[in-house]
């Protein structure tokens, strides 16, 4: 953009800023993105960046809402993808700033007078789409005219960290360089201005990004030395705890650093999704929660917030959370199969196919019409077996295709699980004749197994076993070893860990020991087991998390969601969760 069409765009509003009238609206979120240099000298670009790093440090708590911070835009513009080092930031950066979820973007331009910097700048609101404020700021130098912008801006705006103009030059140097070059442009930095906390932190991750242990060790310490501000200590411990390869150590740590950088949505987004893979869904849910209120119209934070809230035993707020995502995508089928995955999950069948049902008539294709599968279970549960099985029917045929070699086995579990067993048996045993897809016959047989032991017929479980060929997933390695002769689960133990042996099969070597135990009849022998298969599994696969409750004896919280893309072959084990 040209100083000509800035000030085309800009002044011919100055008129109506002081007649405007305020309507309520969404709390401020301020985005300030790259400055652009209409100097007429090249050595001042560097202010554009700094102006960013400046007025967002200077402003974080001196506005009348939140203020984005420029990290935020970093992890936004690496999904975006790399910004040109020449573009003018109003141009680049607007998109990654409403990406972030900026509703406000202040944006501006450098000039030189003489010996002077004037910076002036131009607060656009994006929901009217109107200049509400036009402000400048000038000083001899590049630190003391930022400063006299910010309090234009904001009278409480607070002093940036350093206060030395060539140090702050380097530093912004480094930011828009390779490792390499930035390291030593940050070291000057220092020298110049040894408290500058922004510039240890930088120097801290760039060292631990490029594996550099030691010498990140000796950065964090000799930073730790000097008179640091709350945050840079923050952000020195996300990196300590980087380098300890402490996966809860850091999201501790980040989570401190989003309470003092609330402007940093997507850092709050990557704490709230660490939250939700390690199963706190309740301090998930709460963060989730708060990425929704500073950004309203995001919809995925809503989505996950009812989910979460649906995890951590919270239905009520988790379908309000699915509303609200509905409101802002009125026309699309994810919120109402979203709504009806935490119906089903909290065993609200009826409403459950309702909104399953819902969303098919709205997107039919929707995920392959998973909505037609998910509806036939929840109607099932409903005690709408003609309903159910229509609706599976439609879904079948959406799948009838000679080329997928899974619909059998998703037809036959259909068959079993809804009490027609002998039909479903039938139906895989038709599949295994001669001439049969080789992946329809493995699968056949490898379940035809799993069902004979359940009804006690070991031997025909071993044959069956024996006919799907040699084992070539983990699955059917698992049943070859679950068909092998009832032994004691001390016996059982030494099978596995033989036949299991390298270590990188740990994990199938504690559900082949699991499976086998229950398959056997040794149901509380497998507690320990499935005690460690879920510590060790993720927490949001709630299919091996579910198995500690129903070895234990009790209902697990949440019923599994269907999945036909996934048939589980030991389905038949879970029961009506």
């Amino acid at each position: 953009m040209s100083f000509r069409r800035f000030a085309a765009v800009t002044i011919p509003l100055l008129g109506l800023l002081g007649c405007s009238k305020k309507v309520p609206g969404p709390k401020p979120l301020y985005a300030i993105v790259r400055f652009e240099n209409l100097s007429g000298d090249p050595s001042l670009d560097w202010i554009g960046r700094a102006a960013t790093e400046l007025l967002s440090s200077s402003l974080s708590t001196a506005m009348d809402g939140v203020v984005l911070t420029p990290s935020s835009f970093a992890r936004v513009a690496k999904a975006l993808g790399p910004r040109p080092a020449t573009a003018p930031g109003i141009s680049t950066q607007r998109q990654e700033a409403v990406a972030a979820g900026a509703n406000h973007i202040v944006s501006g331009y450098i000039a030189q007078v003489g010996g002077t910097l004037r910076l002036h700048a131009a607060d656009e609101d994006l929901t009217s789409g109107k200049i509400t404020r036009l402000v400048s700021g000038s000083g001899s130098q590049p630190v003391a005219a930022l400063m006299a912008l910010a309090k234009q801006l904001s009278p409480t705006a607070k002093p940036f960290a350093t206060g030395d103009s060539e140090a702050l030059r380097l530093y912004s140097a480094a930011l828009e360089s390779t490792p390499a070059t930035g390291t030593g442009l940050l070291e000057q930095a220092l020298q110049k201005d040894p408290n500058f906390g922004p510039a240890w932190v930088l120097l801290a991750a760039i060292k631990v990004a490029e594996s550099d242990a030691a010498g990140a060790r000796e950065t964090i310490a000799a930073a730790r030395t000097h008179n640091l501000t709350e945050l840079d200590k923050a952000n020195l411990d996300v990196q300590t705890a980087s380098l300890a390869g402490n996966p809860q150590a850091k999201t501790a740590a980040l989570k401190r650093l989003t309470a003092l950088t609330p402007g940093d949505t997507t850092l709050l987004q990557a704490v709230a999704d660490s939250e939700t893979k390690a199963g706190a869904f309740v301090d998930a849910a709460a963060d989730w929660r708060r990425l929704a209120e500073l950004v309203p119209a995001d919809a995925d934070a809503w989505n996950q917030l009812g989910y979460n809230q649906s995890w951590a035993g919270n239905y009520a707020a988790a379908v309000v959370a699915h509303q609200q995502y509905a409101r802002l995508r009125p026309n699309e089928a994810n919120p109402l199969d979203s709504l009806g995955d935490v119906q089903f999950m909290n065993r609200k069948y009826a409403e459950a196919a309702k909104s399953y049902w819902t969303a098919n008539a709205k997107n039919p294709g929707f995920e392959r019409y998973l909505d037609l599968y998910k509806a036939a279970w929840a109607k099932f549960r409903a005690g709408d077996k003609a309903g159910a099985d229509k609706a599976f029917e439609q879904f079948r045929a959406t799948r009838a295709n000679p080329n997928n070699p899974g619909l059998v086995l998703l037809q036959a579990d259909w068959l079993y699980r809804t009490g027609r067993k002998d039909e479903a048996v039938k139906l895989l045993r038709d599949s295994t004749t001669e001439g049969s897809n080789p992946v329809v016959k493995a699968n056949a047989y490898s379940q035809l197994a799993v069902w004979d032991l359940v009804a006690g017929n070991r031997a025909a479980a071993a044959k069956d076993s024996v006919a799907a060929g040699q084992p070539t997933t983990p699955v059917a390695v698992i049943i070859r070893i679950a068909t092998m002769p009832s032994a004691s689960a001390s016996e059982w133990a030494s099978r596995v860990n033989s036949m299991l042996a390298a270590p990188n099969l740990a994990g199938i070597r504690r559900l082949a020991l699991g499976y086998a135990l229950i398959l056997d009849g040794k149901t509380a022998a497998s507690i320990p087991v499935w005690e460690e298969v879920a510590r060790t599994s993720a927490a949001t696969d709630f299919a091996l998390q579910s198995m500690v409750q129903i070895v234990k004896g009790t209902k697990p919280k949440l019923a599994l969601i269907p999945n036909p893309d996934a048939v589980n072959q030991f389905a038949v084990l879970y029961g009506d969760l």
